[in-house]
């Protein structure tokens, strides 16, 4: 019989998987952020790997994704509290966003065109333009649970 391997939250006597699907969180890392291909609409894009934001919110273990309509096929990702739900008609993106929006930079009207203007990089996963987009949860340590 296996042992269900966990994690204690130090300042909690609840307990968290340490695996997931029987990944371990830095497994469900590396999955997704490997390099990849996509498409859209039939197009082929280059191949990029996802950007993890380096900025971990609350206690870190749940991995999601955030998408913009301006930067499409790309999308960040960024580890945020377990107890989050980012289903939830309470959410608000701007907590994911803002964090990427720091470490990334922000494209607002022309300001990409001054970038390449100036010889600035302005591809991804740098200067992410918020024009609408999407968000969701890959994977949660806290719960155990897949998006």
């Amino acid at each position: 019989m296996e042992k269900e391997t966990t994690l204690r939250n130090e300042s909690s006597s609840a307990t968290k998987p340490v695996f997931v699907a029987g990944l371990s969180i830095e497994d469900w890392i590396a999955k997704e952020t490997a390099p990849r291909t996509p498409s859209l609409w039939g197009q082929k894009y280059p191949e990029y790997c996802p950007y993890l934001c380096e900025n971990v919110l609350g206690d870190g273990l749940q991995l999601v994704y955030l998408g913009t309509i301006n930067n499409r096929p790309y999308h960040w990702l960024i580890l945020i509290d377990s107890k989050t739900d980012v289903t939830s008609d309470e959410f608000d993106f701007e907590d994911i966003l803002q964090p990427i929006e720091e470490e990334c930079g922000r494209c607002e009207d022309d300001e990409c065109e001054r970038c390449q203007e100036n010889g600035y990089e302005c591809e991804y996963p740098n200067n992410i333009s918020w024009g609408g987009g999407h968000w969701g949860m890959i994977v949660n340590f806290g719960t155990g649970e897949v998006g």
